[in-house]
């Protein structure tokens, strides 16, 4: 009887410690789990054969790399946790397990690097940063800085690229689980972790196709997480710099404006916090100028898309995807979409569907996109029982389903919100379900041709998601659709 006493009070003794040295133990262990990672993949781990890595020494250098990213990573988990080591453990264990998941693919050349992003990168080998900026593209100007300075490393730049993607997808994980953690969701707290590191969207496009996007997002959502409750400490001017950066790198990122508008007119933001966000989407523009870009060109750059595809689809369920492309050798499959029926003899209508059309259909589109979403945000804030979880991701579906702009690696803000929402709001289990099912099936694809039939069902779905949180379909009138 005793000894087990003394036994219970000796693992008490235990956990006290190891509570109250949880931030050093968390280090110790980040470093080991990095360690031992890196020694796995020299022999059989997924960095086992990099085919286009140059040698030995360049495949030990990215094997270096992947491990500062990912103790890195695992620190921070460590710097943020508030509680015992046991939980900690756990959270860098799973950090380490989805980190080995994203780095299976990192051999994969999809079609969308290969002829969109490539390129670009070759071109600024020969003639450095303003090659880049003088080739047209769907970048922006800070993009393209970006992705400058990420592929001036001295191993094969696809594996640079995905390497900074996989670790903005961990980071945005660990951004979920602190949200979750922070809202009192216990030991769910853990499960946010996980889900969001297997999404098969995050696999696809952080590991796979290597989407610039996803760091727009991740700064997007450090930027939310930053908001304070009290505008005048550092908090909302580091929120409004967060949120210049990611609507620098991704104008996807400008449709979350109505938020900030929101939060200003609630106070827990400044008029002159929002305009520190649109100097530093400014600031970030002077290195393209510098180098002699037209500060015009320059600054209306961060209207276009991230990543522009303009003989190919995205591969997001977007309005803009739903309207095939002209030229029949961009689609061979879809050929017959390229006749018209001939309307009028007599003045000799174009019985074919040109490029011409095609851009006429898409301003057309774009114009009653904005507009959409427009009504979107006035259903969200005219509806006063909706929750946080529901008004954000109804927010965010508007503007992913109807706005131009938004690529596959955008919807993982959506992705991350559904996660969230199955584990902490039952009443929108349903609509997140529907989403992440027609998001896994639409937008995990290689991105080589257009593919209508998959973004329609997706996109179907996604709108009836978004009529259910806008409490359109189901419920009648009077009736209470959301917990």
């Amino acid at each position: 009887m005793r000894s087990g006493m003394d036994a219970r009070a000796c693992a008490a003794r235990v956990d006290k410690w190891t509570a109250r040295h949880s931030l050093p133990l968390g280090v110790l262990l980040a470093v080991l789990l990095s360690a031992l990672l890196a020694l796995h993949n020299v022999s059989a781990g997924p960095l086992r054969n990099l085919n286009d890595i140059g040698g030995w020494g360049n495949r030990a250098l990215f094997i270096g790399m992947t491990a500062v990213v990912q103790a890195a990573v695992l620190m921070l988990a460590a710097l943020i946790h508030r509680g015992g080591f046991a939980r900690l453990a756990l959270r860098e264990v799973i950090l380490t397990a989805g980190l080995y998941i994203l780095l299976l693919p990192v051999n994969q050349k999809t079609y969308f690097y290969v002829e969109v992003v490539q390129p670009i990168v070759r071109a600024m080998d020969e003639g450095g940063l303003f090659a880049g900026l003088a080739m047209e593209s769907g970048f922006s100007a800070p993009a393209l800085t970006l992705l400058y300075l990420v592929t001036r490393g001295p191993v094969y730049d696809m594996y640079l690229v995905k390497l900074l993607c996989v670790g903005c997808m961990l980071g945005l994980s660990l951004l979920a689980m602190r949200t979750a953690e922070r809202a009192g969701l216990g030991i769910r707290a853990e499960a946010v972790l996980t889900l969001c590191l297997i999404l098969p969207q995050g696999f696809m496009n952080a590991a796979c196709t290597a989407q610039l996007d996803i760091v727009a997002v991740l700064l997007l959502g450090l930027s939310l997480a930053l908001v304070p409750d009290d505008p005048k400490g550092w908090r909302g001017w580091a929120s409004a710099v967060c949120l210049g950066a990611a609507s620098a790198v991704s104008g996807a990122a400008l449709y979350a404006l109505p938020v900030y508008a929101l939060l200003v007119r609630g106070g827990r933001m400044r008029a002159r916090q929002l305009a520190a966000a649109v100097g530093t989407m400014l600031v970030l523009c002077l290195p393209a100028v510098w180098l002699g870009m037209a500060p015009g060109e320059a600054f209306s750059s961060l209207l276009r898309a991230n990543l522009g595809l303009p003989p190919f689809a995205s591969g997001a369920p977007n309005l803009m995807n739903l309207i095939p492309r002209a030229a029949v050798e961009e689609m061979p499959g879809y050929f017959m979409l390229s006749r018209l029926p001939e309307l009028d003899t007599v003045t000799n209508a174009q019985p074919y569907y040109t490029q011409a059309h095609f851009e006429a259909v898409m301003h057309g589109l774009t114009l009653a996109g904005l507009a959409m979403y427009m009504g979107v945000c006035a259903l969200v804030r005219r509806d006063g029982r909706m929750s946080p979880t529901a008004r954000a991701l109804a927010l965010t579906l508007g503007a992913l389903l109807v706005c131009p702009g938004a690529t596959s690696g955008a919807w993982l803000a959506a992705d991350v919100i559904c996660v969230y929402a199955l584990l902490a709001e039952p009443g929108l289990r349903l609509p997140a379900c529907m989403v992440l099912f027609a998001t896994a099936g639409a937008s995990c694809y290689p991105l080589t041709r257009e593919v209508l039939l998959p973004m329609i069902l997706a996109f179907a779905l996604c709108a009836l998601a978004l009529c259910m949180l806008l409490g359109v379909f189901p419920g009648r009138k009077g009736e209470k659709t959301h917990e």
